[in-house]
């Protein structure tokens, strides 16, 4: 982020060995292995959708939110805030999504959730085969099979929704449409190399990736220069 916003010029090993120095790096334990029937990682923005509903206590009752996650990008697709988790809630919420999309392939995208009452309903499977699209079951009792969306459910919790964002129902609308808005376009995410989810979903990472590079490489020789100047009056152990 201080690369693309032209803050401060260094390279991943270079913030580690200041992180470490300075005790500020935090490891999260690691998982458990296990074998998981995942689909395949998809290779193309609106490949595949990732689908789940969460829990929100605003005011003196529950809401449900329901998120879409493209697969390939991480970028949020659509989301609803509803008074209700019936089947209707999620097939509204993934039609508004179908309707946004400029074009897409046969089949798609796959629409990827667990085995809620919602998607193994009668009308889920009338509208999965009049939409055109597949639809797709994770590993039944086991939500990390689809972590994907479970992980920012966690990151809506830890960054996104406070309290005073939850205090009523038009300020948690409000809420949310500004942390979507920020996890999309201005929040790096790590497994899609520190860019961001619209970078990948309509943008070209390629090209993103290539800026940081030149950028990086133009601090490298600037502060080269630095240092033959000031010879003898400091350490370049940064270069």
């Amino acid at each position: 982020m201080m690369v693309d916003e032209d803050v401060a010029y260094l390279r991943p090993y270079q913030v580690y060995r200041i992180l470490v120095a300075q005790n500020l790096l935090f490891r999260r334990p690691a998982p458990a292995t296990e074998a998981l029937r995942r689909p395949p990682a998809p290779d193309h923005p609106d490949q595949a959708w990732h689908i789940d509903l969460m829990y929100l206590r605003i005011g003196p009752r529950w809401y449900y939110l329901v998120d879409i996650v493209d697969g390939y990008s991480r970028y949020l697709v659509h989301w609803s805030l509803n008074l209700t988790m019936l089947t209707d809630t999620v097939t509204l919420t993934v039609q508004e999504a179908l309707d946004q999309l400029p074009t897409r392939q046969p089949g798609e995208p796959q629409l990827i959730h667990d085995h809620g009452g919602q998607f193994i309903s009668g009308e889920w499977r009338e509208f999965i085969a009049g939409a055109g699209v597949t639809d797709v079951f994770t590993r039944a009792a086991h939500p990390q099979s689809n972590g994907l969306v479970e992980r920012l459910h966690r990151t809506h919790r830890e960054e996104g929704l406070d309290d005073e964002a939850l205090a009523d129902y038009y300020r948690a609308l409000g809420a949310m449409a500004g942390w979507s808005d920020y996890y999309n376009h201005a929040r790096p995410h790590s497994a899609l190399r520190y860019l961001r989810p619209v970078d990948y979903y309509r943008g070209d990472p390629e090209a993103r990736l290539a800026e940081r590079q030149r950028k990086l490489a133009q601090a490298v020789e600037a502060r080269k220069a630095y240092w033959q100047e000031h010879k003898g009056r400091g350490n370049p152990s940064f270069i």
